[in-house]
């Protein structure tokens, strides 16, 4: 099939199409670009881009456009890069405000810093409390193990006076012996002793 098929019907334009001249620019809402020189008035002035003023005055780039084109802020421009709009022009129309409020500096955030170091501070302390309580404890341990050295170390005791050991009431056979053998005989002793 070589014949292509158009549904609806058609004829097929055989002539080609007249091309049609591009329309001229009627009115165009674009100003040309100025070569001229800043005015002397503004030429100290802080400028803005169009952008930067419309995000300072929170309004439009539409409504701030249009306010350039129709000529109500006086002393701005478009230049290749764009539209040049000093500062004291929009204020004196009322797109800018008179006050601005300060440049947002984001300040280091001091508060942050301070509960961090309170909340160290606090961590440290508690460490410090429980390495004493820690400190202590092991001291107490050691004086109790000094005091076994110097009771296994003391060896036999000096004589005892005979008056003493009438107020004992125990032969002198039965002082402690800390050899294995005297453990296991005070064991067996006292095991007769309680079990009868």
């Amino acid at each position: 099939m070589s014949e292509e098929i158009l549904w609806p019907p058609q004829e097929k334009n055989q002539e080609t199409a007249e091309e049609k001249p591009a329309k001229s620019p009627e009115s165009s809402k674009q100003p040309e670009i100025e070569i001229t020189p800043v005015d002397p008035a503004f030429a100290n002035a802080p400028m803005v881009s169009l952008s930067e003023a419309a995000r300072q005055t929170n309004k439009s780039r539409g409504t701030i456009r249009n306010w350039l084109v129709e000529g109500k802020v006086p002393g701005a421009r478009r230049t290749e890069a764009g539209w040049q709009i000093p500062v004291p022009s929009l204020v004196a129309t009322g797109l800018w405000d008179r006050t601005s409020p300060p440049d947002e500096v984001k300040e280091p955030p001091v508060i942050d810093r301070l509960s961090e170091l309170e909340s160290e501070l606090a961590r440290a302390r508690m460490e410090l409390n429980s390495e004493k309580k820690l400190r202590e404890a092991a001291e107490r341990n050691a004086e109790d193990l000094r005091v076994a050295m110097r009771m296994l170390n003391a060896g036999p005791q000096s004589p005892v006076d005979k008056e003493s050991v009438s107020h004992q009431g125990r032969p002198t056979q039965d002082r402690w012996e800390l050899t294995p053998a005297s453990v296991v005989d005070a064991v067996q002793r006292f095991r007769r002793k309680i079990l009868g």
